[in-house]
């Protein structure tokens, strides 16, 4: 049994440019995911939107839990610490869409309605990054946006990224028209480091999958074809964490899984998940967790099927 994330066939890590009006809006990431996903607490600079599409899914957001279900949404501004609580047995299905600060084009078109546009989006900006985060539920239906930006993403059409583009700036639109942020429409900075934007998203994707390996920071480094030193520059600038403690919480959350569906002992469930060591396993657990493995297990008895006696862990103690 190996647990990991499933494959997501709408998952896109390009950067694609879109506009608004008079600004150039940069679309970092976008995936439809579910209950596999494994995200930690992290921060970042760009603005990140969070949508529910099946089931019900609880956020952090700083020290705030938040609860959405079907069509509800929430929006966070930069430098909000995030992330999706990791509930395995919680069927759920979200739309993730990251994105940066909008920035205004040296060429401008001026005495249009762009200039009321440009005025709208700035309006919506301040708005989001007063309040930091907000949840919603989605009025205008933007849920068929998603959908049909999947069936796009899962095609291999002639102009697919236009296409792409096109609902980027689609869903965009309708989620701030969400805000109820209203201006008049009757009148006739630094853009950041993207590159590093889609690398810091696929060495957490290579987390996913080689977590219950002995990977360092120097084998992501070498896959990735960059120095250990970039790939620690990567995770302190949008993850605020280290490579280590970041593979650390993969490890210990997909070791719920194995303590809630099956019998094995904790040593080699510590194993199983990449920790060599079962005194380590038992320190982080306890620090992440604020509880013992033994105790995670026995407080979630018959949420499993597959749930089974613990077996002796050759004498570690917790």
């Amino acid at each position: 049994m190996e647990y990991k994330k499933r494959d997501s066939t709408s998952y896109n890590p390009r950067i694609i440019q879109t506009t608004l009006g008079n600004y150039s809006v940069s679309v970092n990431y976008s995936e439809i995911t579910d209950e596999s996903c494994l995200e930690f607490s992290h921060v970042h600079t760009d603005f990140e939107i969070y949508y529910c599409m099946e089931g019900t899914m609880h956020l952090m957001a700083g020290e705030t839990c938040i609860e959405m279900k079907e069509n509800m949404f929430t929006i966070l501004a930069p430098g909000v610490y995030h992330n999706t609580l990791y509930e395995p047995k919680n069927p759920k299905k979200y739309f993730i869409f990251v994105f940066e600060l909008p920035v205004k084009n040296a060429l401008r078109t001026r005495g249009d309605l762009s200039d009321h546009m440009d005025e709208y989006v700035e309006q919506v900006i301040r708005y989001i990054n007063e309040k930091e985060s907000l949840t919603l539920s989605d009025k205008l239906m933007s849920r068929n946006i998603i959908d049909r930006l999947a069936y796009e993403m899962e095609q291999d059409l002639p102009g697919k990224e236009e296409m792409i583009r096109s609902f980027y700036t689609s869903y965009l639109i309708h989620v701030f028209r969400n805000l109820e942020i209203t201006t008049t429409f009757e009148k006739a900075g630094d853009a950041g480091d993207q590159g590093n934007v889609n690398l810091a998203l696929e060495l957490t994707q290579y987390m996913h999958e080689n977590y219950y390996k002995n990977i360092s920071v120097g084998d992501a480094a070498e896959t990735f074809h960059i120095s250990e030193r970039h790939v620690g520059r990567i995770f302190d600038k949008y993850f605020g964490k280290s490579f280590k403690n970041t593979l650390n919480i993969f490890r210990i959350n997909y070791a719920k899984n194995y303590l809630l569906d099956t019998d094995y002992s904790i040593e080699k469930i510590a194993g199983m998940v990449g920790i060599s060591s079962t005194r380590k396993f038992h320190q982080l657990f306890r620090e992440m967790e604020h509880m013992t493995a033994s105790e995670y297990r026995a407080s979630h008895k018959g949420t499993s099927s597959h749930y089974g006696v613990e077996k002796p862990d050759s004498g570690e103690e917790e």
